[in-house]
């Protein structure tokens, strides 16, 4: 493991023009969204146990099958523009190219009102063939209610990404921590007191959706004139960039799919094959296992434009290092949703869930270790999509969309619900194994770097124990959670070295309860690849 070791202190470039680049400014920024995150992961953990313990096993299956095949569609919807926004945008801004950054603007939005348009109106269409896919008529009603969240969480997320890339970073932690969880609890308490269904949920999700869509619309056009970006657009000057962004776009595309498809064909799969029982088994406990990538898309906001920043300066050491500083944090604070998903699952599902849902236990187990998997290994896709090399991504796509279908049907005609589980570990597996290879084989930022193996090794060796505990006393859940905690700060007292607090959050040494986490930290730690 050789290379040299990178500060990590905020950009200071001129170009910058005042917003904070590079590793510290981004870890510091992304950290304090967690607090948001932390609130929002609460509130919806309290909708998701609502709407499980409200609704019938049946009804709850038709929504979730609805929902799958929502959100498979939401990621075709934006045709690879979603991933593509922060990273062009950035781009531009910083290039002061203000024709294409306007352009590209512009592109989304008609690319997002037509493709959703008519993924809303096909669906209509197309209602009989829906029919026989379905697993019931109350599945295909909720889904072409369901339609209309496609283009507009799209269009949400292409929004929020624009905040994050001109830097308001608070705004974002409002919209996605605060105004979203508390709308949609909203709804499901509203559900609850008018003893209204799952026509009413649906009804409610896409109201609310649309709501806030407006509204941060409203205050992305005020971020414009304050930043004076509307004195700079020009019809005249304007340039839609199609060629640059499209050639982006086709691998990103794919790329989206295969993250949507990942977790949500099973479940279509499922309803297919086994009927709505089997899909509640198998999503019931989706949410709580995707808490453990909650922590990555929390720092995604922010990684995004600074790493597609620093990757416009050609200053690859500097993304080398943000990619592997940000896999490791993001492994670390991971680690108490891995361990109460995982090794303590049986007591979360029966608690949250209730006995009924008992059987959910062994698939939330299964489905927490692929999306932490997926979580402990960062932001390989999108550094290798930033790194331009799109035919390496494309390969990985195709590659893992081949082997996820055929996996898929065996798993799920085998074992049901638990194979649909399996399916989604293999394929995830697969995926990253892939794009870890994207970076480490001609693309500079390694396949494997010392302190994030450290990492891994030592929670690797933690939750083996956890396990272990479950399994020989079998603790109520207050005690699962305070193994949980006591597993972590271990964890953190072995890897503190790390975590270079002492550069991120360097009043941390001030204050005696923090104290120890920066004593003993190097200055650095070699960001080379290994």
């Amino acid at each position: 493991m050789t290379g040299q070791e990178t500060p990590l202190e905020a950009d200071t470039d001129p170009h910058s023009r005042g917003r904070s680049i590079g590793t510290a400014a981004s870890l510091r920024g992304s950290s304090g969204m967690l607090v948001g995150y932390g609130f929002s992961q609460v509130v919806n953990l309290v909708v998701q146990v609502g709407i499980v313990r409200y609704l019938s096993k049946d009804d709850y299956g038709a929504v979730a099958w609805a929902l799958s095949a929502v959100i498979l569609l939401e990621a075709l919807v934006p045709l690879g523009l979603d991933r593509a926004s922060a990273r062009f945008l950035s781009k531009y801004d910083e290039e002061d190219d203000h024709g294409r950054l306007f352009g590209l603007i512009l592109l989304e939005g008609l690319v997002l009102v037509g493709v959703g348009t008519c993924a809303v109106v096909g669906g209509f269409l197309l209602r009989s063939s829906i029919t026989d896919l379905a697993p019931s008529p109350l599945a295909v009603d909720l889904l072409l209610i369901l339609l209309a969240l496609a283009p507009i969480q799209a269009l949400d997320a292409i929004v929020v990404d624009m905040f994050a890339v001109f830097s308001r970073p608070w705004t974002v932690f409002l919209r996605r921590y605060l105004l979203q969880p508390l709308a949609r609890l909203l709804v499901v308490v509203l559900m609850i007191v008018s003893d209204g269904g799952a026509v009413f949920l649906a009804v409610g999700f896409v109201v609310v959706g649309a709501v806030t869509l407006v509204l941060f619309l409203v205050l992305l056009r005020r971020l414009f004139r304050e930043l004076d970006l509307l004195g700079h657009f020009s019809w005249r000057t304007l340039r839609v960039p199609v060629r640059e962004v499209a050639v982006f776009c086709g691998p990103v595309l794919l790329g989206s799919f295969v993250a949507s498809a990942t977790l949500d064909f099973p479940a279509i799969v499922l309803g297919a094959e086994a009927g709505e029982t089997e899909v509640a088994v198998f999503r019931a406990g989706m949410p709580f296992a995707m808490l453990n990538l909650g922590v990555l898309f929390t720092f995604s906001t922010l990684f995004t434009p600074s790493a597609a920043r620093l990757f416009a300066r050609g200053a690859l050491s500097a993304v080398r290092d943000l990619y592997w500083s940000n896999a490791i944090w993001v492994a670390l604070l991971t680690f108490p949703v891995l361990a109460m998903t995982s090794a303590f699952a049986r007591q979360f599902t029966v608690v949250t869930l209730g006995e009924r849902y008992e059987s959910s236990a062994a698939v939330l187990t299964v489905l927490s270790l692929a999306c932490y998997l997926n979580a402990v290994f960062g932001f390989n896709g999108l550094t290798v999509q930033i790194l331009g090399r799109t035919r390496w991504i494309l390969l990985a796509n195709v590659v893992t969309l081949v082997f996820m279908v055929p996996v898929t049907y065996l798993l799920v005609g085998s074992f049901g619900a638990v194979g649909a589980a399996g399916a989604v570990l293999a394929t995830v597996a697969l995926h990253n194994l892939a794009k870890q290879s994207g970076l480490g084989f001609g693309g500079g930022i390694g396949m494997v770097q010392r302190g994030h193996g450290v990492v891994l090794l030592t929670i690797a060796a933690l939750l083996a124990v956890l396990v272990a505990v479950s399994h020989l006393s079998d603790p109520p859940l207050w005690a699962c959670l305070g193994f949980s905690m006591l597993a972590w700060l271990m964890l953190i007292a072995v890897v503190r070295r790390h975590l270079r607090l002492d550069e991120v959050f360097p009043e941390a040494a001030n204050h005696l309860a923090t104290r120890w986490l920066v004593a003993g930290s190097p200055s650095g730690w070699g960001s080379g690849r290994g």
